[in-house]
């Protein structure tokens, strides 16, 4: 018999389920939000509106997430999965914060102050400079 990956993640979703009925998981899937995990799987429900619950399967060791949904109890389906691994190296993703406090700046700023090259009244690094070429209102 051969097992494919949908297969698996159809197991997987199935022992997770289970293993949260069985340990007190029972109050998420009664519409509140709850979570469980172990040394390779972390399992995290919610409550998306509407009856609609929502169940998060995250494999640590393979670095895989898979999303399902459940109308009303009454029915599962597979919404999405994908792997993490290289999501979870990014530095900013869709991250808004100006330049100056930007997580690779503000690293840099940090080693300089380790260094003792910057102002050591902010672990930061001195605020960044006004730009002298606007003028201001």
């Amino acid at each position: 018999m051969k097992i494919d990956a949908k297969s698996l993640v159809i197991i997987g979703l199935l022992i997770a389920v289970g293993f949260l009925v069985v340990n007190g998981g029972s109050d998420a899937l009664a519409g509140r939000s709850g979570t469980d995990s172990n040394s390779d799987m972390i399992a995290v429900t919610g409550e998306y509106g509407n009856g609609t619950s929502v169940l998060w399967v995250i494999d640590t060791k393979s670095k895989q997430l898979a999303a399902y949904r459940s109308m009303n109890g009454s029915t599962i389906e597979l919404v999405g999965a994908r792997r993490i691994e290289h999501d979870l190296k990014l530095v900013a993703y869709r991250d808004r914060t100006s330049d100056a406090y930007s997580p690779l700046n503000l690293e840099k700023r940090y080693l300089d102050y380790r260094k003792g090259r910057v102002d050591s009244s902010s672990p930061a690094g001195a605020a960044p400079e006004k730009d002298s070429t606007k003028k201001e209102k």
